[in-house]
């Protein structure tokens, strides 16, 4: 347990990291905006746009399907926030609403989402280059595991793969329907 004068120096350095990325990211977007004979500029924004429409199709989804854990943080954040009001002498009915919350949240999806338009096309050109220069079928298979999983790691998110097929696996002993 923590003393109550110190803090974890872990968050800092992740928030230290994160504000790196999103300084490199931004600056790399920043020179894409600049160019005038490329259409490097619409295609961030289109983009952005097709990634706060994803980002709040998500959202709309219920914690039956998908396991961010939103809805309990922020019900925690918005109960903590209101007691430290309530302890300063505040009055308040509460930090933001959810919807609220959501809607920024979106905002920094599309953002960050935006931000990787360009180095997700060229990791996907990278791919291409490197299966036309390959011959192996072993090696070929090794840039597909490669390049497929950031979408395996992001579908462990999905609460019935991640709870039924991965934290309680049947092995055998039963039929369990897909």
């Amino acid at each position: 347990m923590l003393p109550s004068g110190e803090m974890n120096i872990s968050v800092v350095w992740c928030l230290l990291v994160l504000a790196f990325v999103i300084k490199t990211l931004f600056s790399l977007t920043a020179h894409y905006f600049k160019l005038e004979e490329g259409g490097e500029r619409s295609l961030c924004i289109t983009f952005a746009f097709f990634f706060f429409v994803k980002a709040m199709a998500i959202l709309i989804v219920t914690e039956n399907y998908l396991e961010f854990g939103l809805e309990t943080g922020f019900a925690n954040f918005s109960d903590s926030a209101l007691q430290f009001l309530e302890h300063q002498g505040l009055e308040s009915q509460g930090p933001i609403s959810k919807l609220t919350f959501k809607l920024m949240l979106a905002l920094l999806c599309s953002l960050i989402g935006a931000f990787l338009t360009f180095p997700g096309l060229r990791l996907a050109q990278m791919h291409l280059d490197a299966l036309n220069l390959t011959t192996a079928k072993f090696t070929q298979t090794l840039l597909y595991i490669n390049f497929l999983s950031p979408l395996i790691m992001v579908l462990l998110w999905v609460k019935p793969i991640t709870k039924d097929y991965i934290m309680n696996p049947t092995l055998g002993k039963e039929s369990v329907p897909l």
